[in-house]
């Protein structure tokens, strides 16, 4: 079976442009079809679209993966058009601005942080008044045991017991990773993260 996967895989890759550049782009993730039965894994080409979408008007950058979609159906299983998920990223004066993301886990059991180191950010200061912020965390969810989304909000929440000039408490929620159970992965679906000018600010991939 990894034979016959390594060739399909190969077979993709050779429907890229060979530059270097080029297959920089590509990864490879093995999708189990089903739990229980191994021989039936199936290998995805994840391609990351950097060089067409990254700083550039989200109309723009759809265009340009529809146009790479048309010329390489073979990277992309000939799946007729992809499945464009697009989110503008939170900002101070958005509502929820007051809570903090819990990257989970790939199996969601425990918190494991956007780098999978445990650590937790939050991307704002805190202010008590208009003149009065300070920065707050990052905060360790990982000390020598991956502490719970419970456990690790408890322990941010902690650190910062003080409501904001608006009234409002420091909250938590979970986000998972692509991957998990409760965000698989889906090789027609590309997330695009927008700024409020609606210009791309991550590099999306088909996942």
């Amino acid at each position: 079976m990894k034979t016959a996967q390594t060739l399909a895989t190969t077979a993709l890759l050779c429907a890229l442009p060979t530059s270097i550049d080029a297959l920089a782009k590509v990864d490879t993730r093995n999708l189990d079809a089903v739990e229980d039965d191994p021989s039936r894994g199936l290998m995805h080409v994840s391609v990351d679209f950097k060089d067409e979408c990254l700083h550039k008007h989200k109309d723009e950058c759809i265009a340009a993966i529809n146009e790479k979609l048309a010329m390489y159906p073979e990277l992309f299983d000939h799946r007729p058009a992809f499945d464009f998920e697009v989110n503008k990223i939170r900002e101070k004066t958005d509502e929820g601005y007051n809570y903090v993301s819990l990257r989970m886990n790939a199996d969601e059991t425990t918190v494991g942080g956007l780098l999978g180191d445990g650590m937790i950010w939050y991307p704002y200061e805190w202010c008590l008044a208009a003149e009065d912020c300070y920065t707050i965390g990052p905060w360790d969810c990982d000390v020598g045991i991956p502490l719970k989304a419970e456990e690790c909000c408890k322990m941010i929440q902690d650190s910062v017991p003080t409501a904001d000039l608006n009234g409002n408490y420091l909250e938590c929620y979970n986000e998972y990773p692509v991957g998990s159970p409760s965000n698989p992965v889906n090789p027609g679906r590309v997330k695009l993260h927008i700024d409020a000018a609606g210009y791309v600010v991550h590099i999306p991939k088909n996942e």
